[in-house]
């Protein structure tokens, strides 16, 4: 067991890394407490119709693409099951009511288990559902994307679109179990692995030095594609996760640390058309944000090289190419309708060193705008 320390802020946090939750996480939460486990798969998905059917009582929602890719073979018949495509568009409180309906078709109660099977939208839909019925069902979550994995599984946050704005409907709403199983992110195609690797890239900075260090040490087998490696990766950074939401659960100070790298990831996103995915949007968006801490004198080159060595081999590069050609020009009005914008200015989370993030004011105007394009331009010509 490797123990470390990372600070945010004036917080300072003790970290676990390798050797620790690998098996099993416990997460302290409000009302409860719960368990993230990782499941060692060897007899395909038999587990899983385990755990369905130690419940007296339960249920499944579950991604259309994953239930008949993975789970048609489950030994499930009678079991009432919830399948819809888990695409932007049904990331809306219409779906929220439809799941409702159907729960209450199904006599759902607090003895129920309802089992949410799939990615982060799937997520969204199933833990809001299950906060609002009769103010509340358990409910139990089964990761299958890496994102999900490797940060979202893990927090409570959950949210719906609404009124053509993303995310705009939202609650907290924490399972009663989290069970990982990596094999699931075999069919990943690359860039889906990568854009989970965002946030663990994100995750393992914060965590502190010995954290960055196993990011480093494994990086090359994950992207290869070792279940191992991300195995161990996925665990390191939900332990760093598990200390910020143990914290500040409800996001009322210390968790706005999550947002390194989504200030300008984000942006980058919406510049591209969506043509760059989430997760490598938010590794994209370290770099540049990195860039802007080292210009302000904060964070030194050498750290900033180190994290560009490893967030360049999470971008594939037909989307570093996507990024490179983006008219940075018109960034800041995406930047003005970022959530942690107070006023006209941005509270941006970046660096002093790995491990210790504080937040930082830019300003959106003229003279942010010059200082946002000049680290883009740097962090594009990093290796000329």
């Amino acid at each position: 067991m490797q123990k470390d320390f990372f600070k945010i802020q004036n917080v300072e946090f003790i970290n676990w890394t390798e050797g620790m939750g690998e098996e099993s996480i416990s997460v302290q939460s409000s009302p409860r407490q719960y368990s993230v486990d990782f499941i060692s798969n060897s007899n395909g998905f038999s587990w899983l119709n385990d755990r369905i059917k130690s419940h007296g009582k339960p249920l499944m929602l579950a991604d259309k693409y994953v239930f008949d890719t993975f789970l048609s073979g489950l030994n499930i018949k009678g079991i009432p099951t919830y399948k819809f495509e888990a695409i932007e568009e049904n990331k809306d409180i219409q779906t929220v009511l439809s799941v409702c309906d159907f729960l209450s078709e199904n006599q759902a109660n607090r003895g129920s288990m309802l089992f949410v099977i799939g990615g982060g939208i799937v997520q969204d839909i199933g833990a809001f559902a299950a906060a609002m019925l009769k103010r509340g069902i358990p409910w139990t979550y089964v990761p299958t994307t890496l994102l999900s994995q490797g940060d979202s599984c893990l927090g409570g946050k959950t949210a719906v679109n609404h009124n053509k704005t993303k995310n705009l409907l939202g609650l907290f709403s924490a399972p009663r179990k989290v069970l990982i199983d990596n094999t699931f992110c075999k069919t990943l195609d690359f860039k889906d692995r990568m854009s989970g690797g965002g946030e663990i890239f994100r995750l393992l900075i914060t965590g502190g030095k010995s954290s960055f260090e196993l990011l480093e040490r494994y990086v090359d087998q994950f992207i290869d594609g070792s279940i191992d490696a991300t195995q161990k990766l996925v665990a390191a950074s939900l332990q760093v996760k598990k200390r910020i939401v143990e914290n500040d659960e409800f996001e009322l100070d210390i968790r706005r640390s999550m947002n390194y790298g989504h200030s300008i990831g984000h942006a980058i996103e919406a510049l591209s058309n969506y043509q760059i995915p989430h997760g490598v949007g938010v590794a994209i968006g370290i770099l540049v944000e990195n860039r802007i801490a080292v210009n302000r004198g904060m964070l030194s080159r050498d750290e900033e090289k180190r994290m560009y060595s490893v967030g360049k081999k999470i971008v594939p590069s037909d989307t570093w190419q996507i990024f490179s050609r983006l008219d940075i020009s018109k960034i800041l009005p995406f930047l003005a309708s970022d959530k942690k914008v107070e006023g006209v200015i941005l509270k941006l989370a970046t660096l002093n060193s790995i491990g210790e993030m504080v937040f930082v004011d830019l300003s959106l105007d003229e003279k942010g705008l010059v200082e946002v394009e000049k680290a883009f331009n740097e962090v594009i010509h990093f290796d000329s």
